[in-house]
């Protein structure tokens, strides 16, 4: 067995099929297709069964996924410590990131690696990505998040180590004309135009579930995936906007938008840098907490 099956097999399982398996790893279906075989012969099992016109991991194949996940992502981090002896802190980052943190905490973070790591190059991924599938696989090295802390489950704290960048405070924002004076409830801030982000992100879920506990919907008039044009749509007196503190900062110290009381509101949340747990951490991921010492 060797990793390139077991990248087969996970590209597989992540698409759902071997022609599209083979197009993203440039290989021909034939290829994929033995690889498959081999594994299956060589395990033991079937790893995989048909659904449709798809194939899909069989009852074997879940249970060995993550101990194949982590074999990939162990030959990625040997590669990586190899490297690491003659060349220390040299080649690449792989970080994924929320756009909001993309903007307004990464760069500062970078900065401050770049001065102690000049010859690492950081690589950024953004939504929408299955951060979680290629952490676990070695496709990338660390990813950052932004989470509830209740929402902390117990796999992920089994299965990744996580280090706290800072607390982040998502609030109401809108233009001075349209501030009301007084702190809204649930039911007038849904007589509002209400900007939000799409419904998968962690923010807009905590608010919609503090609509749900007062037996509301939270009716939103527009939704964005992307916070920088929510806050132009807030900036162009659209409505009111619901972001993370940071995102606004400029805004709101020059006054071109304020904040709106709202009942229940802020929400806190934490962002998170989360890496694979080892027992020899590589250089690089310990440069990148290094830098979390120092404000951002």
């Amino acid at each position: 067995m060797n990793t390139k099956q077991v990248r087969s097999l996970l590209a597989v399982a992540q698409l759902g099929s071997i022609a599209k398996a083979a197009e993203q790893l440039h290989l021909a279906p034939s290829s994929i297709s033995a690889q498959l075989k081999e594994l299956n012969v060589e395990l033991g099992v079937q790893l995989f069964e048909p659904q449709g016109r798809n194939i899909v991991l069989s009852g074997a194949g879940q249970t060995l996924l993550p101990h194949l996940q982590q074999l990939c992502a162990q030959e990625v981090h040997l590669k990586q410590l190899a490297q690491e002896i003659n060349q220390p802190l040299t080649g690449s980052l792989k970080i994924f990131a929320p756009s909001s943190m993309c903007i307004y905490r990464l760069p500062k973070l970078i900065q401050r690696l770049h001065q102690n790591a000049p010859k690492l190059e950081v690589l950024l991924v953004h939504e929408p990505f299955d951060y979680a599938t290629a952490l676990a696989q070695g496709e990338i090295d660390a990813a950052i998040t932004v989470t509830h802390p209740s929402a902390m489950s117990g796999t992920l704290k089994s299965t990744w180590q996580s280090q706290l960048i800072q607390q982040e405070e998502v609030i109401y924002v809108c233009t001075p004309e349209k501030k009301i004076d007084h702190t809204l409830g649930l039911e007038q801030l849904n007589q509002q135009a209400l900007i939000t982000t799409e419904p998968e992100c962690s923010y807009r879920m905590h608010a919609e579930q503090q609509f749900r506990q007062c037996n509301l919907t939270l009716n939103a008039r527009q939704s964005f995936s992307n916070v920088e044009v929510i806050k132009r749509c807030v900036l162009d007196n659209m409505g009111i906007g619901l972001l993370p503190r940071c995102v606004v900062e400029e805004e709101l110290a020059s006054k071109k938008l304020v904040q709106q009381p709202v009942k229940g509101a802020p929400y806190y949340f934490n962002s998170l840098l989360l890496y694979p747990k080892r027992e020899q951490q590589a250089e690089k991921i310990l440069a990148l907490l290094a830098t979390l010492n120092v404000a951002i």
